[in-house]
């Protein structure tokens, strides 16, 4: 296994950008008979039949926006469906002559979704304890590792009351089959989409989720049963992402942290199902993207404790459609008309939304600091000019990103704008054809009312 290297990783970044004179290395061209398909599964393993939630009750999309807690769900198996399907599962089929596909109530990169979803639950009202996949096309439980009763006893007592886990792994293959050496990158990405699709799902039944970042990556595996190479086809491995914590409320979990061999004791027994092959072929192979995964494997270390910047309290929001409704809707662009406009209020709201702040959805009780920032190429919002514009989520980057960023640029408040969220004009001018170019010439960046890029600090 190699080491964390920033060489590593530097290296990979600039090898998989893509530039104005060309892409990064990828297929050229869909091979449809190696399109992976689309959900990932365990053969052999029992299932058990979730609950299908009604999706237009519960609290408003504003009262989570606000803050406002929502009293917990008791842990049972329909809290489980609600919160499975509303972050990780199906939220509308698509036709378009003989082909069929899902969309997700997680975003995913092309509608790839490497990610997959895995509880480890102690025994609750209509599920024995176990280690689960979640199965979203059939909306299931698949019983990958059953835990016996000493190990429920164990798991029972480690957590807090009415808690328990749930883990992410990501699936390069579904990601390189289209976009080549860049598939770590989205893996990565889609990653994260997943992180704040589990928040806000939790917020909806009340719940909480904090993630366990000490925890190292082959703790993480084992306890999914992703390091069993057996189990999968070798073109198509599974890496761990991420464990959290799930438990009712959103009060601070008073920095609760499992203990690791618990977690891999727990893993010790049989394990049921073997997971599906995703292509019959396997034409491209890129090496790349399993050196990169395998150089950013994380060993255990200390829980981050960085300290937030405190934000501000957050702009109210007019929606009284149930969350869950939004959650569902959920869709991406396919294009704009080039001429709708967006109301200023509606604009800074959507970035008021892009501030971390503890307890909210989809931020968790300990946000880290903010290292990634948004450039706006404005194009239709009214009472703001068109331009280039940068929003500060932490007001401690300005000196660093004035340092990085063109010395003539201008960082001064709109005209009109709220005090916050802060958000800086650098050039005043038309944006539409520098945001297609940059954006792969892709028109929808220039017709819609707004294009964004995102500025990571990345040392």
């Amino acid at each position: 296994m190699k080491s964390v290297t920033a060489d590593t990783v530097r290296a990979y970044h600039e090898r998989t950008k893509h530039r104005l004179d060309g892409y990064a290395a990828g297929p050229g061209s869909l091979d449809w008979n190696a399109q992976p398909v689309a959900f990932r599964r365990y053969v052999g393993s029992d299932t058990v039949d979730l609950p299908l939630p009604e999706t237009d009750t519960g609290p408003t999309f504003a009262e989570l926006a606000s803050g406002n807690r929502v009293p917990a769900a008791p842990l049972d198996i329909r809290a489980v469906g609600r919160f499975l399907v509303l972050a990780l599962g199906i939220s509308a089929w698509k036709r378009y002559g003989d082909a069929r596909w899902a969309l997700r109530c997680n975003p995913s990169s092309g509608n790839l979704h490497p990610t997959e979803g895995y509880l480890l639950l102690p025994s609750i009202d209509g599920c024995g304890a176990g280690i689960y996949h979640y199965n979203p096309q059939d909306h299931q439980l698949e019983l990958r590792h059953g835990l016996d009763g000493n190990q429920n006893d164990a798991l029972r007592s480690a957590l807090p009351d009415d808690a328990f886990l749930v883990g992410l792994g990501t699936i390069p293959w579904r990601e390189a089959w289209k976009y080549g050496e860049r598939a770590a990158r989205y893996c990565l990405l889609d990653g994260g989409h997943a992180l704040g699709a589990l928040r806000y799902s939790a917020a909806v039944v009340g719940w909480s989720v904090d993630t366990l970042d000490h925890l190292s990556d082959d703790t993480v595996a084992r306890l999914l049963g992703l390091d069993r190479e057996a189990d999968f086809e070798a073109d198509e491995p599974e890496y761990p992402e991420l464990l959290c914590l799930v438990r009712p409320g959103n009060d601070a979990a008073d920095n609760w942290l499992p203990d690791s061999g618990l977690l891999e004791s727990l893993a010790d027994g049989d394990w049921r199902g073997m997971a599906n092959r995703l292509s019959v072929v396997h034409d491209h192979h890129w090496p790349v993207v399993d050196e990169l995964l395998a150089a950013v494997r994380k060993p255990e270390t200390p829980q981050p404790q960085d300290a937030l910047t405190e934000p501000p309290p957050p702009l109210s929001i007019d929606c009284t459609t149930p969350a869950a409704t939004l959650i569902t809707r959920r869709r991406s662009a396919q294009h704009c008309d080039g001429r709708t406009s967006l109301s200023t209020d509606a604009f800074f709201g959507l970035l008021d939304q892009l501030i971390p702040r503890p307890g909210f959805a989809p931020w968790g009780d300990r946000p880290e600091r903010v290292m990634v920032h948004p450039v706006l190429f404005v194009h239709r919002v009214e009472g703001i000019d068109p331009g280039l514009y940068a929003l500060l989520r932490d007001p401690s980057a300005l000196d660093t990103l004035k340092q990085s960023l063109r010395s003539e640029f201008l960082w001064q408040r709109p005209k009109g704008a709220p005090e916050h969220p802060p958000l800086h004009l650098l050039v005043a001018a038309g944006a539409r054809k520098a945001a297609a170019r940059l954006a792969c010439q892709q028109p929808i960046a220039a017709d819609g009312a707004f294009a964004v890029a995102l500025l990571g600090e990345f040392d």
